[in-house]
């Protein structure tokens, strides 16, 4: 057994008191390391973090904290700690929920409606619970006080990153934040709220019993619904084939309903060069 096994071992005997029956690494996770363990016949993730300063320190706990209080099923949260010398950017201990996730799941017609609008009613949900400001979580208040600033200043990190990787040129990147930014102000008077930050189908599990809920939420932010919704349109349109993004559209996109979305559905606007309608 390797120095890192024996090191999760002991810390998760230390949080759960009881003994560790197995750990196995998941493969193909990206950015994190990733391990199931098994202890007292209960299923964990431990995950450890490859940056130092990703999630923001609180941002975990008060998510699972607000989706608790909202009756929204989640992953009870054990342990989040970068103050261990040996994992030093940070692990989280959680519990593993049942069950298997929707990317790995073949759906007939009738169960992919069926699996559309239950999403479409949880993540409705998840998108009434308010957060103060835009932007970054960290423990509860966030980091920009308009949706306008944060596109502004989360456009510009983006755009520098090509920039330096030499991808675009700079003056292309100004006339693409121009147009970005115009269609963006269509949406800037939506309230704050919980985002899961990366919402796709390898990120909901689905039990036994056909219930849902949505897991990893390291890249968590407040911001207005549409930021989540145009993840999981591009995510559907570009890895989907187009019977499955027909069925996401039709069912996911008529069943999905909070602040404001009866009146958007009626514009044509676009959220990181993705069309929505």
């Amino acid at each position: 057994m390797d120095e890192t096994t024996l090191r999760i071992r002991k810390k998760v005997e230390e949080f759960l008191n009881v003994q560790v029956n197995s750990i196995e690494r998941i493969e193909n996770v990206p950015n994190n390391t990733v391990y199931k363990i098994l202890a007292d016949d209960k299923s964990y993730i431990f995950k450890i973090y490859a940056q130092r300063d990703w999630p923001e320190d609180g941002k975990l706990r008060f998510i699972h904290q607000k989706l608790t209080e909202h009756h929204i099923a989640c992953a009870k949260l054990i342990v989040f700690d970068r103050s261990d010398p040996y994992f030093h950017n940070g692990f989280l201990l959680e519990e593993c929920l049942p069950g298997a996730t929707a990317d790995r799941m073949v759906f007939d017609s009738k169960t992919g409606n069926e699996f559309y609008e239950k999403l479409a009613l949880l993540v409705s949900n998840i998108h009434r619970i308010p957060i103060r400001n835009y932007g970054y979580i960290g423990s509860g208040i966030s980091s920009h006080n308009t949706f306008m600033e944060f596109m502004n200043d989360k456009f510009d990190e983006i755009a520098n990153a090509l920039f330096n990787k030499k991808l675009f040129d700079k003056n292309r990147l100004l006339e693409i934040k121009k147009k970005v930014i115009h269609r963006l102000h269509q949406c800037e008077n939506l309230p704050s709220v919980l985002n899961h930050g990366d919402l796709s189908t390898k990120n909901v599990v689905v039990d036994r019993n056909g219930e849902l809920a949505l897991i990893d939420w390291d890249d968590a932010m407040s911001c207005n619904w549409i930021a989540d919704i145009s993840r999981m349109t591009y995510w559907m349109k570009f890895h989907y084939n187009d019977e499955e993004y027909a069925r996401y559209k039709n069912t996911f996109l008529t069943h999905y309903s909070t602040d404001g979305s009866s009146t958007i559905w009626k514009l044509h606007f676009t959220y990181g060069s993705v069309w929505i309608i």
